[in-house]
């Protein structure tokens, strides 16, 4: 297969997605620190203040449903799909197991320690569907969720299948479909029924619909006051779901600043831009913190109050610097290093086993992790820390994300990516514009490396 070779310019990475990235897990740690603890262990006393507003979780499930959207039509569905587990998996792996074993070691006699059944079931995502396995951390339920909403995109999602009025239907039921049946959850309901309900994590499958919607319409697919509509409509659906009335306006606060970030340009100001580095750090080790953050977070602060550190700043001061450490530890040392071997190593191991000795060499010539279609798959992944989100650095630039199967694909993505360098914004319309696709003499043509 052969391509014009036009060479794309790669814009700079816009900083508003990260910018909301950290908004969202501080406030997933600091709900945590200051309010939840109060629940689970009142024991550990007071906390300086209190942080109530359940909206990190909610917002980084919708910033990863909008790059779901972005980055699934780009190629083979189930190449996308392993890339995401391949993503989610390894650092999920070792948070539970790190946890049950801080647990194991740490935690106060009269508190509950997982036990290995527990851990199996956290493993297995079981803990929804099995009254009897405990959470090993509370923070987990959103592991499940994200990977029953990967898979259904990858399935769903076939090229070129949603962009007429398909697409807005579907995100309209996915809506309104868990809030009809959310009026027939009861306590008297069904058991079968509530396990349906709650292990398909319908309660919360209105926060992809929310991603989806934004992203059509950053696409021009959906028009602003169908957008408005679902969204309010949206967080209606939230509202009774979650039964907090606060938590949803400050959700519906963060859709508009996603809905900026997605459809306006990028936030470089010179006050943001001047804390960059930070930002952007946070931002791309930001599912590390997300895992590692609550329970073991409670395990700190009850250590510390035990040695005599009985100030809660300094105790919080911990718990939230600890949380940012461990955070970089499992995206460094298991996230990035874990995705690279499975999504570059193994398939060459693979390609290897089944005895293609000329595959494996030409993968090699082509560059590491390239898969033998000149180097594209070493950046075809995304950015760390997007496993409760699952974004990707490319995505947000505009440039495409490999080379395109035939002149007309490359044709498309080479357009979008123009379109998004202009414009500033990493989600160009293509739809927007005719395509016009220059006819290409055989004779000069320059082909891909690695491709045939």
């Amino acid at each position: 297969m052969q391509y014009t070779g036009v060479k794309t310019t790669r814009s700079p990475r816009r900083i508003s997605w990260d910018v909301l990235r950290v908004i969202a897990v501080l406030a997933v740690v600091f709900q945590h620190a200051t309010h939840q603890v109060t629940i689970n262990h009142p024991e550990l006393g007071d906390p300086p203040f209190r942080f109530s507003l359940q909206i990190g979780a909610a917002t980084l499930l919708t910033i990863s449903a909008f790059f779901v959207c972005e980055t699934v039509r780009r190629g083979n569905t189930l190449r996308w799909w392993w890339n995401r587990v391949a993503r989610l998996l390894p650092a999920y792996v070792v948070a539970v197991l790190f946890t049950w074993a801080a647990f194991a070691v740490l935690a106060p006699a009269d508190w509950y320690v997982p036990t290995p059944w527990d851990v199996a079931g956290n493993l297995l995502f079981l803990q929804s569907w099995l009254p009897s396995v405990h959470y090993v951390d509370g923070a987990y339920w959103t592991l499940p969720v994200q990977l029953l909403a990967f898979t259904a995109a990858a399935l769903l999602w076939p090229r070129g299948r949603w962009n007429t009025w398909h697409a807005p239907a579907l995100v309209w039921a996915v809506v309104l479909v868990p809030l009809g049946l959310r009026l027939l959850y009861t306590p008297e309901s069904p058991q079968w029924f509530r396990l349906l309900f709650d292990g398909l994590g319908l309660h919360r499958a209105h926060l992809f619909a929310a991603g989806a919607a934004i992203w059509f319409w950053s696409r021009r697919r959906l028009g602003g006051w169908h957008l408005t509509a679902l969204l309010g409509v949206l967080l209606v659906a939230h509202e009774a779901h979650s039964a907090d009335l606060a938590s949803t306006v400050a959700f519906g606060v963060l859709l508009v600043l996603i809905a900026l970030a997605a459809g306006g340009p990028d936030w470089d100001n010179p006050v943001l831009m001047a804390f960059a580095r930070p930002i952007r750090w946070i931002g791309g080790i930001s599912f590390g913190i997300y895992l590692l953050n609550q329970e073991v977070g409670y395990l700190l602060s009850s250590v510390l109050l035990s040695s005599g550190v009985t100030s809660s700043w300094v105790r919080l001061a911990a718990v939230v610097a600890q949380a940012i450490l461990l955070g970089w530890f499992l995206t460094t040392l298991v996230e990035r290093p874990a995705h690279r071997w499975l999504t570059r190593r193994l398939p060459e191991l693979l390609r290897s086993w089944r005895g293609s000795p000329g595959e494996a060499t030409a993968s090699s010539a082509a560059g590491p992790g390239s898969g033998g279609r000149g180097g594209a798959e070493s950046v075809r992944s995304g950015r760390p820390g997007d496993g409760a989100g699952g974004e990707h650095e490319l995505a947000e630039r505009g440039v495409p994300a490999r080379p395109a199967h035939d002149l007309v694909e490359f044709a498309v993505a080479q357009r979008d990516g123009d379109l998004a360098e202009r414009r500033g914004t990493g989600v160009a319309d293509a739809a927007a514009a005719p395509l016009s696709v220059r006819p290409v003499d055989e004779r000069t043509v320059r082909r891909a490396p690695g491709r045939d």
